[in-house]
């Protein structure tokens, strides 16, 4: 059974794992004044609708001058190209700390990117508001779509925490969107 203290344990580490998404220089960049400002509307267990600013997020330290640089994704040592969602805003929204988890792998550019090439590290692409993680599971929908400039949506349905015996799916859900813009 996942309990409170679990579960915020969870969150924190997904906190920890979606500022450390691969690389040993991960974290977020905000040089000079590019950011993004992030909209977030999900309903569910959790509704929760407001903006906020947030750094720019990194999985290999990149330190992003500008919107379309961003928008362009970075590379691993390896190659692979990908593509972070915003994924701390800076101040609650509707008092909530909100963590989002989700990046495209194999990024090529402004497109959508349907769930399967979705994922973040530790566990699936997913939301948290301090306490427990909702994550994509096998029925639900997930699609992220970007401009190529550093804008772009995350569009989402029945991402679902554990249930009390710990088996996948079927708990309490969440569904809805996170938006972003770019601001050099």
């Amino acid at each position: 059974m996942v309990t409170r203290g679990v579960a915020a344990l969870l969150a924190g580490g997904l906190l920890a794992l979606t500022t450390g998404c691969g690389g040993a220089t991960a974290g977020t960049s905000s040089t000079g004044d590019v950011h993004t400002e992030v909209t977030v509307d999900i309903t569910g267990d959790v509704t929760v609708k407001g903006s906020s600013n947030a750094p720019m997020p990194t999985n290999n330290g990149v330190d992003y001058r500008s919107c379309d640089q961003y928008g362009g994704g970075e590379q691993d040592d390896k190659g692979h190209t990908w593509f972070l969602v915003p994924q701390m805003p800076v101040d609650p929204i509707e008092g909530k700390t909100v963590y989002i988890g989700a990046m495209v792998k194999d990024y090529h550019g402004a497109g959508t990117y349907e769930k399967k090439t979705l994922t973040d590290t530790g566990s699936p692409p997913g939301v948290s508001f301090g306490g427990d993680l909702y994550y994509t599971q096998e029925g639900s929908a997930s699609t992220v779509t970007t401009d190529g400039k550093g804008g772009g949506s995350w569009v989402f349905t029945g991402l679902s925490v554990k249930n009390p015996d710990g088996t996948e799916g079927g708990g309490p859900e969440v569904s809805g969107s996170v938006t972003w813009t770019c601001a050099d």
